[in-house]
C-alpha cells in the first residue's frame, strides 16, 4: 500500500489538474469578478433602478397631460335638455393640470429622490466591495492551500526518503524493525496529510471559480508573491474613510432623507394651489350613432386653492414621526462614525501586528531550516534519533505553513484597510 502511495506522488504531480495550467493573477481575478460575478451584476442593476427613479416627474414637478375620450348613449323616457329622448354624446379633450404650490412638498420629494439615488449607488458600491473582499479571501485561501500542498509534498518526500534509508539500514543490519515501523507510520501520516491538502486546494479553487463565474472544474494556479503597501497611514485612512466608506456614507444619506421627509410632512400644513386647463370637441347625435361629423369645440381653465382644515390629526402625527426619524438617523450617524473609527483602529492594529508576526515567522523559518539541515546530517550519520529528526522535520513544515498563513492574513487586512479608504475598487481595472 505504501509503495502505491509513493508511486502516486510523481504521477499526480505530473498529471494533476493544476499542472501546466494558467497562472491567475490577483488583478485578473478581481477584474473577472467585476465583470461576471452575479452579485455584482445584480448590484449594478439595482443601481440603475435607483438612478432611474431620480426624475422630476416622480416628484410631481412636471405637468400632467391626459387625452380623454368618451362615448355616452342615453335612452330616456322623456326628452332631455337637448330635446332628444334617445341620443349619443361623443367627446374628446386634452386636459392638463399642474401643481403651482404644495408647501414645497414636491421640492423636498425631489431632493429625497436624489438622496435615494446616491444611496442606491453607495449600496451597489458596498456590495461590490464586499464581493471583492470575498474574492480576495478566496484567492489567498487558494494560494495558502497551494503552499500547504507543496509543504505536504515536501514532508512526504522526506518521510519516503527516511523510510527508504531505514529499509536499507535494516537489510544491512544497521537498524531494527522498530525504526522501519516508525518511518512507515510517519510516511503514512504524511500521505494522509498530503491527500487532505490536495482536497483543500481543490475545494478552495472551486470556491473561487464560483465567485468568478468560471466553470467549477477550471484549473489554474495563483500568484503567491505578496507586495505590501508601505505608504499606508492610519490617520489618512480614517480621513479618507469618512469620505469614501460606503456604510458610513449611507448613514449620512439617511440623515438627508430624514430631513427631506420632515419637509414633506410639514408641507401638508400649507395650502395647495393648482391650475387646470382643458380643450376639446364634443357632438350629440340622435339615436345610437357615435361620430364627430360636426363637433363643437370648447376650452376651460381653472385655478384651484385647497387648504385642509382638519384631517383627523394625520398631518400632525406624520410631522411628529418625521421629527423622530430625523433624530434617530442623526443618532445612527454618530454611531456609524464611532464604529468606523473603531473598525479602522482595530484593523490597523491587526495589520501591524500581522506584519510583526510575519517578521518573526521569517526568522523562525530561517532557524527551522538551519536546524533541519543539521539534524538531517546527523540523522544520516546515525548520530540522531528518529524522534529528534521527526521533530526537526515537523518544526520546519510548521514554520513554512505559518509564514504563508501570516503573509496572506496580512494581505487581507491590508485590503480591508483599502476598502475603508475607498481605494479597493478604485484601484482595480474594470471599475
Amino acid at each position: 500500500m505504501l509503495a502505491a502511495a509513493v508511486l502516486a506522488v510523481p504521477l499526480l504531480l505530473l498529471f494533476g489538474p493544476a499542472s501546466g495550467a494558467e497562472t491567475l493573477s490577483f488583478e485578473q481575478a478581481v477584474s473577472e469578478a467585476l465583470e461576471r460575478n452575479h452579485d455584482i451584476r445584480v448590484a449594478r442593476g439595482e443601481e440603475k433602478i435607483a438612478r432611474n427613479r431620480v426624475n422630476i416627474g416622480n416628484a410631481g414637478l412636471l405637468p400632467k397631460i391626459d387625452l380623454v375620450g368618451a362615448v355616452r348613449y342615453y335612452d330616456n323616457e322623456e326628452a332631455s335638455p337637448t330635446g332628444l329622448a334617445e341620443y349619443t354624446s361623443t367627446s374628446a379633450s386634452l386636459q392638463a393640470s399642474y401643481t403651482l404650490f404644495d408647501g414645497f412638498g414636491n421640492i423636498y420629494t425631489f431632493r429625497q429622490l436624489k438622496s435615494a439615488g446616491r444611496t442606491g449607488r453607495l449600496m451597489a458600491r458596498n456590495t461590490i466591495e464586499n464581493v471583492i473582499l470575498g474574492v480576495s479571501e478566496a484567492y489567498y485561501a487558494l494560494a495558502d492551500a497551494e503552499e500547504r500542498v507543496d509543504v505536504a509534498e515536501e514532508a512526504l518526500a522526506i518521510s519516503q526518503d527516511r523510510l527508504r534509508r531505514a529499509r536499507l539500514r535494516s537489510e544491512y543490519g544497521q537498524a531494527n524493525a522498530l525504526e522501519v515501523l516508525s518511518a512507515s507510520v510517519d510516511a503514512n501520516a504524511d500521505s494522509v496529510s498530503w491527500k487532505e491538502a490536495l482536497l483543500a486546494r481543490e475545494n478552495s479553487r472551486r470556491a473561487l471559480n464560483v465567485l468568478l463565474d468560471r466553470p467549477v472544474g477550471s484549473g489554474y494556479r495563483v500568484e503567491r508573491e505578496v507586495v505590501f503597501d508601505s505608504t499606508m497611514n492610519r490617520r489618512e485612512i480614517l480621513e479618507e474613510a469618512r469620505e469614501a466608506y460606503s456604510p458610513y456614507l449611507i448613514a449620512k444619506e439617511s440623515v438627508r432623507q430624514a430631513e427631506d421627509g420632515l419637509g414633506i410632512a410639514r408641507s401638508e400644513f400649507f395650502p395647495r394651489i393648482a391650475v387646470e386647463a382643458s380643450y376639446g370637441y364634443s357632438e350629440t347625435i340622435e339615436g345610437f350613432d357615435a361620430g364627430m361629423d360636426d363637433p363643437s369645440g370648447d376650452f376651460s381653465a381653472a385655478l384651484t386653492l385647497t387648504y385642509n382644515l382638519f384631517d383627523g390629526f394625520r398631518s400632525s402625527i406624520k410631522s411628529q414621526n418625521a421629527r423622530i426619524e430625523l433624530q434617530n438617523s442623526r443618532l445612527l450617524e454618530r454611531k456609524a462614525d464611532a464604529e468606523l473609527e473603531q473598525q479602522v483602529a482595530d484593523t490597523w492594529q491587526s495589520y501591524r501586528n500581522s506584519l510583526d508576526i510575519l517578521g518573526f515567522q521569517k526568522k523562525n523559518l530561517e532557524t527551522a531550516e538551519l536546524n533541519f539541515r543539521r539534524s538531517r546530517e546527523l540523522f544520516v550519520l546515525g548520530q540522531l534519533t528518529t524522534t529528534a529528526f521527526r521533530e526537526a522535520q515537523l518544526n520546519l513544515l510548521d514554520a513554512r505553513r505559518s509564514i504563508a498563513s501570516a503573509r496572506y492574513d496580512a494581505r487581507i487586512l491590508e485590503l480591508r484597510l483599502k476598502r475603508f479608504a475607498g481605494r479597493l475598487v478604485r484601484e482595480i481595472p474594470g471599475d
